[in-house]
């Protein structure tokens, strides 16, 4: 039966009722118990008698385990270092993305920048200062992680 007797899984008798006729089929198996009269549990002992026969490969039981430690540690993307060409590509292309942004919005905004000097000031609009705001809580929650590990 369940180990988890205080925790309510279902809330619909019918469910409830499959999971017990489960249960007991798997229960029965596992002890060897006779077959039950209900059909449902006699079919649900048939699925896991199945189930269980299914070992063509024969695996061991810590295969695994075997696989991990042949295989060593795998480095994950937060792990494997970078190196120097990967970084300065980075650079290069976050540079490159800085000019091209600086360039059109010279060439195309030129006019719009001009039309309204109080738009840029951090006094005459809040969402500077909110940009402002979001970019030092940014650069600051990222000092703090460094400065922890």
């Amino acid at each position: 039966m369940s180990k988890h007797r205080d925790i309510d899984f279902f809330r619909h008798p019918a469910a409830e009722r499959e999971w017990q006729a489960q249960e007991r089929a798997m229960h029965a198996a596992r002890t060897g118990e006779p077959a039950a009269d209900d059909a449902r549990t006699r079919a649900y002992r048939q699925i896991d008698a199945a189930v269980r026969a299914d070992d063509a490969i024969a695996l061991p039981a810590d295969f695994a385990e075997q696989l991990a430690a042949k295989a060593g540690l795998v480095p994950t993307a937060a792990t494997a270092p970078e190196t120097g060409l990967e970084k300065q590509l980075t650079r290069l292309l976050l540079a490159a993305l800085v000019i091209a942004g600086l360039v059109v919005a010279v060439l195309e905004g030129g006019s719009w920048f001009h039309a309204d000097p109080a738009a840029w000031s951090v006094a005459g609009n809040p969402w500077v200062l909110a940009l402002l705001a979001c970019l030092g809580a940014s650069q600051g929650a990222e000092m703090l992680r460094r400065r922890l590990d």
